[in-house]
């Protein structure tokens, strides 16, 4: 019978709250929507990539490395009778068309005739899943004839050639076979050095290009036959060749790390930022719920005299706000379900057009059940003022209210902050990262509200004798009672802070990459010049008219213990130890010299100062990394000759300078007889760079040349890529925020009707009420805007001094943009909200 009787109530205070109800929805909608469309895009490329995940390998299994692989991982691939295998070896260098090309030699098309390429040399029966699609067709790599190559596409435009035509690497002459047309393993969404050329192995032995020094990635691809697990065999391989950190071991399933560890790392932004937008949704919830209640403390002191027990009367408003959270949550779930299938046309090489892979259902799951939960608990807090209405207020209009009990009060606080967390690590899945975030939210939350309440109390003692009426009661408004400023100013302010905060970063970044660098910081860098080709090397780069011409040399080496706990050891324990692995398992570089390069400044100890060991001088977080300090004891595979360094001083890079630079920098007199080769740095303005790369890769084409510019513009355009989807997300708060100040005015629709009536009583004009309530919106928005954009200013200002190590200035002058805009974007919202309001005549108003 009770259940009955709170349906029937239920529905009745909905007929009676159709505004409310459609603005929580709309609260909800933008919030639901961006945390769907961004799960379900990650989830639509994770799916592309599972179902693809063989032909993203081009086997079942992959072991890689930066040097050649170990004898041992032969032995162990040929227990597996049946498995079949592919020789693979990649690196960046040279292309430069044959002496019998017909290309134009002239000086006005000397950028034409030579190109920066990544090699891929095959033996066997690459690829063992998926499709090399060639002209003509069916052509293998490990069937090329040691003089043959297969070319990309790419280069049939900028260079002319086709089937049939010669062209030189490493100085050797090669005919082209064919023209590659798709690869298998190849995805575009990594930044890659340059198009793609197939040759055998043999042909690349015959390149001459296998020269000490050269970057090589050397890998062998498996298929493995029918009863054999590839996940054992890769837990295998790791196993038994554990004494070999430097192996890379991937199976089809974690096929594209790179993509993925990319994907993962979007995946945590974006949707911690869609969590926000949610998050501004739920206390657009709280508002309209707060501003609910207070008009309808009449009702629930009704409620009370029939029977109803507080607990009860909470119950039927907190299903009235689950009702709507769920169609609100189902609306915006809809729309961010259908996000996925726009991405074949925006990044076609993630994923297919494949409705079965674009459909991603788990992610409206997961939206609703986001959705549903912050409504709820942000519901919490403001529901708790039922315990604080008499029943004798049906009676007595001024009776006081009653205590609301610390017990359900607190209970709300800790469930809201609770829940938060739990959505966040729900969202994220890594409880520090939820850690963070929920802190964060809260500390924001608490700087906003206090801005917001020292502005009311401003607002409150400001001298308004001679003051233009009009601003006179705009200023009242803020501090009125049941005004909801500080929700309004809150959720304005963290949606202005995140949009800001994304625009000054990415603005940084992008003045850094594209037009900030220094004016004599390097055009082009040099790789793989052996110590007998420096001279040569450097007189062509003076004839071509380059300046700030600096070489180092470079010695390769393992690093094999630290403080005699050997590396495999450490890598394995890396993250317990808080270690990055990298800086363990990597090749590392080694070079020396008398003095610190510029750009270097000493942090800790002394330069070559300690008689009787082999100093080494590390950079500052890489020796953070490692775990090292001064005194530390490393040791190094060079060649199979053991090196031992201390190190005596730790330094500072500054890495924007675009110098030659290095974590590990040697004493004199160590290395100098060791293998090593060149690494060179030059500017060159205009075209001479397209003219001195085609003349160095005929000169000596194991030299790769790399042009600065060209890979700064790639990473710029992948940045844009990324702050564009971030500004559209921080937006989408913008939108909850403004949806969140609409709702607050439309839940106190009565008594704004109420006011308007009265001020036309008195002789206002409707346009001038509409000034006043705009001026009272304008200057929420003003005040939200400028306390979001001061914290967006110090947020990013940290960010960038301390996160990247970029220096930077505080932007105070995004504070007046952040100011007028969001003092625009409320006055608008906030009018329209009102329009009924302003239109309603003083005598229904007054009678009603």
């Amino acid at each position: 019978m009770k259940l009955r009787l709170l349906g029937r109530l239920a529905g009745a205070e909905s007929r009676g709250s159709r505004g409310r109800m459609l603005f929580v929805v709309a609260c909800l909608a933008v919030g639901v929507a961006a945390v769907t469309a961004v799960d379900a895009m990650i989830g639509a490329v994770n799916s592309g990539m599972r179902s693809q995940s063989r032909q993203l390998l081009a086997g079942d299994l992959k072991v890689g490395a930066r040097r050649a692989l170990p004898k041992e991982l032969d032995g162990l691939l040929a227990e597996y009778e049946g498995i079949r295998l592919s020789e693979i070896a990649e690196l960046a260098t040279m292309l430069s068309l044959g002496e019998d090309s017909d290309s134009d030699e002239e000086e006005g098309a000397a950028g034409t005739d030579s190109r920066l390429v990544e090699l891929k040399a095959v033996r066997g029966g690459y690829p063992f899943y998926g499709d090399l699609v060639t002209e003509p067709a069916g052509l293998r790599p490990g069937e090329l004839g040691a003089d043959e190559v297969i070319v990309g596409s790419e280069l049939t435009s900028v260079l002319g050639l086709e089937v049939g035509s010669e062209l030189r690497l490493g100085g050797e002459a090669f005919e082209v076979a064919g023209i590659l047309l798709e690869e298998p393993d190849r995805l575009d969404f990594a930044m890659t050095l340059g198009p793609r050329v197939f040759a055998s192995r043999a042909g690349l032995e015959r390149s001459g290009l296998l020269t000490f020094g050269s970057r090589v990635r050397y890998s062998q691809l498996v298929a493995v036959p029918p009863g054999v697990d590839e996940e054992a065999l890769a837990t295998r391989v790791q196993t038994d060749l554990a004494e070999h950190a430097y192996l890379s071991v991937q199976t089809h399933r974690r096929a594209q790390p790179g993509v993925r560890r990319g994907l993962n790392r979007v995946e945590d932004y974006l949707g911690l930022v869609a969590l926000l937008s949610l998050l501004l949704g739920g206390v657009g919830v709280a508002q309209v719920v707060r501003t609910w209640l207070a008009a309808r403390t009449t009702s629930v002191a009704i409620l009370r005299c029939l029977g109803l027990r507080s607990a009860e009367v909470g119950a039927l408003y907190l299903a009235h706000v689950a009702l709507l959270a769920l169609v609100g949550s189902a609306v915006g779930g809809a729309l961010g379900l259908a996000t996925p299938f726009a991405l074949p046309l925006l990044a076609p090489d993630l994923v297919p057009d494949n409705p079965g892979v674009l459909w991603q259902p788990g992610s409206l799951v997961r939206g609703l059940a986001l959705g549903l939960g912050v409504a709820l608990l942000f519901a919490l807090p403001p529901l708790t003022a039922i315990w604080r209405v008499p029943p004798a207020k049906v009676l007595w209009v001024e009776a006081d209210p009653l205590p609301a009990p610390r017990l359900v009060r607190w209970a709300a606080g800790i469930a809201l902050v609770l829940g938060i967390l739990g959505s966040a690590w729900f969202q994220s899945g890594r409880l520090l990262v939820a850690l963070g975030f929920t802190g964060g939210v809260l500390v924001l939350t608490l700087l906003l509200a206090a801005g917001a309440r020292g502005i009311m109390a401003l607002a409150v003692r400001a001298p308004r004798g001679r003051s233009n009426p009009y601003l006179r009661h705009g200023l009242a408004a803020l501090a009125r009672p049941g005004a909801g400023t500080v929700g309004a100013v809150v959720a304005l302010g963290l949606g202005t802070l995140v949009v800001v905060t994304v625009a000054l970063v990415q603005q940084r970044m992008g003045e850094e990459l594209n037009g900030e660098l220094p004016a004599d910081a390097p055009s082009l860098f040099l790789v793989d010049v052996q110590p007998n080709q420096w001279a040569g090397v450097r007189g062509m780069l003076e004839d071509a008219g380059a300046r700030n011409v600096d070489s180092t040399p470079v010695a390769m080496a393992r690093l094999t213990s630290v403080d005699d706990v050997p590396v495999a050891e450490m890598a394995a324990a890396s993250k317990e130890a808080g270690r990055s692995r990298w800086v363990l398992t990597r090749e590392q570089r080694l070079t020396w010299g008398a003095e610190l390069p510029p750009g270097n400044e000493l942090l800790e100890g002394t330069l070559w100062s300690a008689p009787g060991v082999q100093e080494v001088s590390l950079e500052e977080r890489f020796a953070r990394d490692l775990g090292a300090e001064l005194g530390t004891l490393l040791r190094f595979d060079l060649q199979g000759i053991e090196l031992a360094l201390t190190v005596t001083s730790i330094r500072r890079v500054d890495w924007s300078t675009m110098g030659i630079n290095f974590f590990l920098m040697v004493e004199p007199g160590v290395l100098e007889d060791a293998p090593h080769w060149r690494l060179a740095a030059a500017r060159l303005e205009g075209a001479g760079e397209d003219r001195l790369q085609n003349e160095m890769a005929a000169a000596f084409p194991n030299v790769t040349l790399l042009r600065v510019r060209p890979l700064m513009e790639k990473v710029a355009y992948a940045l844009g890529r990324l702050g564009r989807a971030v500004r559209v997300l921080g937006g989408a708060t913008i939108l909850v925020g403004l949806a969140i100040l609409s709702g607050a005015v439309a839940a106190g629709s009565l008594r704004r009707s109420k006011e308007a009536a009265l001020l036309k009583v008195l002789g206002v004009t409707r346009p001038g009420v509409a000034l006043m309530f705009a001026l009272e919106y304008a200057l929420i928005g003003l005040l939200a805007g400028l306390v979001g954009g001061i914290g967006a200013t110090v947020l990013s200002w940290a960010f960038l001094e301390h996160a990247i190590e970029l220096p930077t200035a505080f932007a105070w002058g995004a504070l007046p943009i952040a100011a007028l805009g969001a003092a625009l974007l409320a006055m608008v919202s906030g009018l329209l909200a009102s329009l009924r309001a302003i239109r309603v005549r003083p005598m229904a108003s007054l009678r009603g």
